[in-house]
């Protein structure tokens, strides 16, 4: 009688399964998005540049140099709309517990992300009119009216 050789498969009781399906896949993915979303935001902010100097417009961190007051507070710019004369300087401060920012429609003037307390402060050379908002909360919206 001849004996019957039976060869079996040394991996048959490895579980083969891909690299990454089902929740481990929806994480993957969900992390993706949410690592794009946040650098898209911060551009969008325009965090790379946190002042600039055009022939408008002089950005000043010192405090020394201090305009006419803004206030920040209850995410609105108080007063929302300010006239001064060519030469003048304009004080932003946050009063509010949330991080604002200062950022001209024109990209002339552009503040770094101001916690609760800071100050920022630009000095106007020409005159015109200039509208900014938050650049982290869009809907708060302001405008700076600059007489010769």
């Amino acid at each position: 009688m001849r004996r019957r050789r039976i060869v079996t498969d040394p991996f048959s009781d490895v579980v083969r399964t891909p690299v990454v399906s089902g929740r481990p896949l929806i994480a993957v993915i969900v992390a993706a998005v949410v690592t794009v979303g946040a650098a898209a935001f911060a551009v969008g902010r325009g965090v790379a540049s946190d002042s600039s100097t055009t022939s408008n417009t002089t950005a000043a961190a010192s405090s020394a140099q201090q305009g006419t007051p803004v206030t920040i507070k209850d995410f609105a710019f108080s007063p929302e709309t300010v006239t001064v004369k060519v030469g003048s300087a304009i004080t932003w401060t946050n009063g509010d517990g949330f991080a604002h920012s200062v950022k001209s429609a024109d990209g002339s003037f552009v503040s770094q992300d101001l916690q609760e307390g800071q100050s920022f402060t630009t000095t106007f050379t020409a005159p015109g009119t200039h509208a900014y908002i938050c650049g982290i909360h869009n809907s708060m919206t302001g405008t700076v009216v600059v007489e010769p």
